[in-house]
């Protein structure tokens, strides 16, 4: 027979929250989403794409995930065009 405990944890103050940044569906040019989604992330063309692919079909894809100071890096070049974005 096996016996479980169960163990509390406290959180690390100094381990960053992991969050994602998401990308709304909106009226932009295909290409301006791209160039700019190349602009803030670095990632290579194909996989902004992808990125802007999944938005346009589903609504919204997260482009990146990772600590805050990261992402709002990227937010402010997204919003730059006045791209629909959201850091959760």
């Amino acid at each position: 027979m096996t016996t479980r405990t169960s163990e509390e944890y406290e959180l690390d103050q100094d381990v960053p929250v992991k969050r994602k940044l998401v990308l709304y569906n909106s009226r932009h040019f295909w290409d301006d989403v791209v160039k700019q989604l190349h602009k803030a992330t670095g990632f290579d063309i194909v996989h902004c794409e992808q990125i802007a692919m999944i938005a346009h079909t589903s609504g919204k894809a997260v482009v990146k995930s990772g600590d805050y100071d990261e992402l709002i890096k990227i937010d402010c070049v997204l919003k730059e065009i006045s791209l629909v974005t959201e850091i959760q």
